[in-house]
């Protein structure tokens, strides 16, 4: 096998003696017969013959030498383009392979920013500590068994990681507030997916994620918030995070009540099938949170997988 500079000069070579050939046989033909026009009736046939003989060895080896020369030079011009190529094709390998990688790291710093963020949102409240994690985690799991692509999977891994950032907006009086919120205390409460997506606005990585994080709490049948859109309007992940957020809230103490038992959780799930929820995602949602979530350590090593 040959290798893409040898390759190059191998067809180089062989169509410039084929060019070369060529031209040498037209001008020694095209020579002989103007010459034998003009001059063959003013001497012997012999005389004349031996004549254009000397004269085509003459022309034949000026062609060749010149030709030659040329050959070789042109020759020295692509190994030397070869080389360059050839070089510059390595430069480019290296420098692709450099960016994947710097790439790589830029990744892997977005994610490590974002598990940094969403766990400092989550300090705020003891109640809801690895609550982000434990969400985008149920909720990842749910769109991969909707069959969701993997760029679109990532967005939800992403805007679950960041659905309740916006409670850094919310103040602690009404947060960690232990008895039931009042109506101007729950509007608060409802601002927090819009305050969040302005505080997300202008991160580059993240503005795909907005829509989603500002709708996870619109409901299936159009009562939810902030705009009260319902159905096939609510973007998919949105609908989604939803069940995902309410089965870890319900299964996690807070300070105006207990934690529900796994199966009074899936109750209350199933009991808000086609209102709250999404009823084909549900479907999904039970078997995830059935096989997959059932005991707290179970739940927390997923989580930690991600």
């Amino acid at each position: 096998m040959f290798s893409t500079k040898d390759s190059l000069i191998r067809k180089f070579a062989f169509y410039s003696f084929i060019a070369f050939v060529a031209t040498g046989i037209i001008l020694v033909v095209s020579i002989t017969i103007h010459i034998r026009a003009d001059f063959a009736k003013y001497m012997p046939e012999f005389e004349f013959e031996k004549h254009i003989f000397d004269i085509n060895l003459i022309i034949i080896a000026v062609i060749f030498f010149g030709l030659l020369i040329l050959y070789f030079l042109l020759l020295r011009i692509i190994q030397y383009a070869s080389k360059t190529l050839v070089e510059q094709n390595k430069n480019l390998i290296q420098q692709n392979d450099e960016l994947e990688a710097a790439y790589d790291k830029l990744q892997n710093t977005y994610k490590a920013t974002v598990v940094t963020l969403s766990r400092a949102v989550d300090a705020r409240d003891p109640y809801t500590a690895g609550h982000s994690g434990r969400v985008a985690a149920i909720a990842s799991k749910i769109a991969k068994q909707f069959g969701v692509a993997e760029k679109e999977l990532e967005l939800i891994e992403l805007a679950a990681q960041f659905h309740d950032i916006g409670k850094i907006g919310v103040p602690d009086t009404i947060l960690l507030k232990p008895g039931t919120l009042t109506e101007p205390e729950f509007s608060a409460i409802k601002e927090h997916p819009l305050i969040g997506t302005n505080i997300l606005g202008n991160i580059e990585f993240l503005k795909d994620t907005l829509s989603i994080i500002l709708h996870h709490h619109e409901k299936y049948d159009g009562r939810g918030y902030p705009n009260g859109i319902s159905g096939s309007e609510i973007p998919l992940g949105s609908r989604i995070i939803s069940i995902a957020d309410t089965y870890d809230a319900m299964t996690s103490d807070r300070p105006y009540r207990k934690a529900l038992s796994h199966e009074e959780a899936i109750q209350e799930i199933v009991r808000c099938k086609g209102k709250q929820f999404d009823a084909e995602l549900v479907e999904i949602a039970l078997d995830v949170l059935q096989n997959h979530w059932a005991d707290e350590n179970a739940g927390q090593e997923f989580a930690d997988a991600l």
